[in-house]
């Protein structure tokens, strides 16, 4: 009997030996797969713990390495969430090197960097460099746009004729534009085209932001001249305007219409009939991935022609239960069969011409073509029948500012930058009710602690009548 029990306890022992082993040998395994294939998951409703999409581009195509040397008390809780949101970061690229310094333990590095305050991100790439004092996530993106860029591309802005100025503060102006683009890199100037003569061979993009006069015919040869040559414009008017454009639009494939684009549905999102809130986006680079909605107060429709040598494509349209309409001027507006067009309605086309410069090969001095130069880049040109959408007063309205700035990017030739900013992470908290309270109160300090008492009771009784 006791050489049988010791056999079945061997058997037993060896048994649990072996699943120990198993057990370990997959802990192992699986510890081996995460530390290679490093993934965070965010179970937030609001994915607050989720880097933003243009975060992830700019992260994950770096073209140098980028040093981080962030100056953080050893026990600080601020250390703790910038690491939290660092480990984002460095799990989308290598290129990324991050280091701790305790300012109370290294006074001579934080000497050496000119460091003043807790809580600051040196942050160092090639020749450049710069400082984080408030390291949240849109500004850590671009202080690293700003490290890894070289040379920054600039965007004009024509002035002359009414335009909505970059510099103006108030609701109507741009200065909040202004601010965004020099956040994504960029240089932003104005320009006066009579004086100038033409668009600045070092412009990388032209807005022009609600022209309220026209414009003049030596600057619209100036216009021409840029997009031929490769340049980019995104050109901004509103309805009930008068531009004179309208012959250099039809060039390029492009119609405005005389009329007012009306949506019932605005309604529903707290807006006006006038201000249609636009969440069609055709396929296009810069609508790419692109859900949030756009709201454009007071708008008019574009539509696009077929001309030849230019390829001419909408790139927004408002919903199906809108229309454009023609009698805007009259104290009823309804939608009229035969004389307003009905929804989806076209607001905004993009037109790309291949230069002039460029339609036939070049060939040098030996005979041979010649190598491609920057003449031969596609002109491109965006047309929007509204301005209002990117000023002060609407920029941060939903996706506004994103189709701004993603659009700016598309013709800035900075595809990196096109997709979704980082939002400002909001707290979101639980209001409770007097009734719900109380139920909580009784379900977790009465019924749970209660049911689990009289199961221990019950088995305690069980046991005692064995």
């Amino acid at each position: 009997m006791n050489k049988k029990f010791k056999s079945r306890f061997a058997v037993y022992g060896a048994n649990t030996f072996v699943l120990f082993c198993v057990f370990l040998g997959i802990l192992i395994f699986v510890n081996i797969l995460s530390s290679r294939h490093k993934h965070r998951f965010d179970f937030t409703s609001s994915g607050i713990f989720t880097l933003a999409p243009q975060t992830q581009k700019i992260v994950s195509n770096l073209p140098r390495e980028v040093t981080m040397t962030a100056f953080f008390q050893s026990e600080s809780p601020t250390k703790a969430e910038f690491k939290n949101l660092m480990d984002g970061y460095l799990g989308l690229s290598d290129k990324i090197k991050l280091t701790f310094v305790d300012p109370d333990k290294n006074p001579a590095i934080v000497k050496q960097y000119g460091v003043t305050t807790y809580g600051t991100v040196a942050l160092e790439s090639g020749t450049q460099e710069t400082k984080v004092q408030n390291p949240s996530e849109e500004n850590m993106s671009n202080a690293i746009l700003k490290v890894v860029k070289d040379e920054k591309k600039k965007i004009y802005f024509l002035e002359g004729h009414g335009e909505r100025v970059p510099d103006n503060t108030e609701g109507q102006g741009y200065s909040t534009a202004k601010k965004a683009l020099e956040r994504d890199g960029f240089q932003v100037e104005q320009l006066l085209l009579l004086q100038a003569g033409k668009v600045p061979d070092d412009a990388d993009a032209l807005v022009i932001a609600g022209p309220e006069k026209p414009v003049h015919p030596q600057e619209q040869k100036a216009l021409e001249d840029f997009l031929q040559s490769g340049g980019s414009i995104f050109l901004l008017i509103d309805p009930q305007t008068t531009s004179g454009l309208e012959k250099f639009l039809a060039r390029w494939g492009i119609e405005l219409q005389e009329d007012i684009v009306i949506d019932p549905m605005s309604k529903m999102f707290g807006g006006d009939y006038a201000a249609p809130v636009v969440s069609q986006y055709m396929m296009h680079d810069i609508t790419k991935d692109f859900a949030l909605p756009t709201i454009f107060p007071v708008l008019r429709s574009v539509t696009a022609k077929k001309v030849e040598g230019v390829t001419v494509s909408e790139l927004l349209q408002t919903g199906a239960n809108s229309w454009a309409e023609m009698d805007f001027a009259g104290k009823k507006v309804k939608f009229d069969e035969g004389v307003d067009m009905q929804g989806p309605v076209t607001i905004a086309v993009v037109a790309s011409k291949k230069p002039d410069s460029a339609d036939s090969p070049k060939t040098g001095d030996d005979g041979k073509e010649a190598t491609k130069g920057p003449s031969q880049k596609h002109g491109n040109l965006v047309v929007l029948g509204d301005s209002d959408f990117a000023n002060n007063t609407y920029f941060n309205f939903s996706g506004n500012g994103d189709f701004f700035l993603n659009t700016t990017s598309w013709l800035a030739e900075e595809e990196t930058l096109i997709s979704i900013r980082p939002k400002e992470r909001k707290d979101s908290p639980i209001n409770l009710t007097s009734d719900l309270g109380a139920a909580l109160f009784f379900t977790g300090t009465v019924l749970f602690p209660g049911v689990i008492v009289l199961v221990g009771v019950r088995k305690w009784w069980t046991r005692r009548r064995l």
